[in-house]
């Protein structure tokens, strides 16, 4: 059996579910999920069980009950004490031979030699760790209920367009102190750019679908557009898988440094879909630490 420890936001735990499915995959055994680490996290919910994903069919405290708990807590505790020793100049702990702890942001090849008892800790943020069950994750990560009203109206408008493009402001915890010293937070300036490079690619005017956690900072950053190309996708807080799903449903995407709008690229099953990513995944002192590369699948343009 693989286990992974899911924590973070819906995109955080797509991508934990989706390079631990790959190796239980890969190795024909069952995935387990731990949710250990929601129990004293306030921040977020566990929402995987919203889509179409096996392993969730049953409620969280069902689901968490028959789970091995407590992986999380234990790989954290020992990030902490390793970080410790390592501050004193003595040797990390000793790393049990079943338990990975991701090492690097960028995708690490030693992941492929993991054997089928594994318990994965990480967030692998890159298509590499599961590009072998691409098509069968797309299917999994719809949405399990049907859409909402609010979702349902912002989809017809959608399928109206002649040419959709999702575009993705993120703010919310962003804005945080600390936070937004780590992510990052991107402007105007950056999506005057975005838009630009994304018309220049599709040779045609588009219409934007904004999604945002603040719509109306939204619509100050994208005051440069002429309001009769905007629509502003205000679906429901409380179900932001719809949102992400309404991205897949557009033509082409402008997505934020943010794993939410990463997923709502990379579930559009279109091949000739135009996807514009931001270079500056993080703020700047970040970004020097962190090697991004592996994080943007291929033919995604960088701006």
């Amino acid at each position: 059996m693989i286990t992974v420890s899911l924590i973070g936001g819906l995109g955080n735990q797509m991508f934990q579910y989706a390079a631990g499915k790959a190796l239980a995959e890969r190795h024909g055994v069952a995935l387990a999920l731990d949710l250990s680490g929601f129990k004293n996290y306030a921040l977020r919910s566990f929402l995987l069980d919203r889509l179409c994903v096996p392993e969730a069919c049953v409620a969280n405290a069902d689901l968490a009950n028959e789970i091995p708990a407590g992986n999380f807590v234990r790989a954290l505790w020992k990030q902490r004490v390793d970080r410790v020793l390592g501050r004193a100049g003595l040797p990390k702990l000793a790393p049990s031979a079943e338990q990975y702890r991701e090492p690097h942001f960028h995708f690490d090849p030693a992941f492929e030699a993991l054997g089928p008892q594994a318990s994965l800790f990480g967030y692998f943020q890159s298509e590499r760790y599961f590009a072998s069950i691409a098509e069968r994750l797309r299917d999994w990560f719809s949405p399990r209920e049907p859409f909402g009203e609010a979702a349902a109206s912002v989809l017809a408008r959608i399928e109206r367009s002649p040419r959709p493009v999702s575009v993705h402001v993120r703010r919310g915890d962003y804005l945080n102190p600390g936070t937004a010293e780590f992510h990052g937070i991107l402007g105007e300036p950056h999506y005057r750019q975005a838009l630009c490079r994304l018309e220049g690619a599709i040779g045609q005017e588009a219409e934007f679908f904004v999604f945002s956690d603040n719509p109306a900072e939204a619509e100050q950053v994208l005051d440069f557009v002429p309001k009769s190309r905007l629509i502003h996708a205000c679906g429901d807080p409380a179900r932001p898988w719809e949102d992400m799903a309404l991205m897949a449903h557009c033509r082409h995407h402008i997505i934020a440094n943010s794993s939410f709008s990463w997923w709502g690229a990379w579930l559009n099953r279109s091949t000739d879909k135009v996807v514009i990513a931001p270079r500056a995944w993080f703020a700047p002192a970040e970004l020097k630490k962190l090697n991004t590369a592996d994080l943007y699948p291929s033919g995604w343009i960088l701006v």
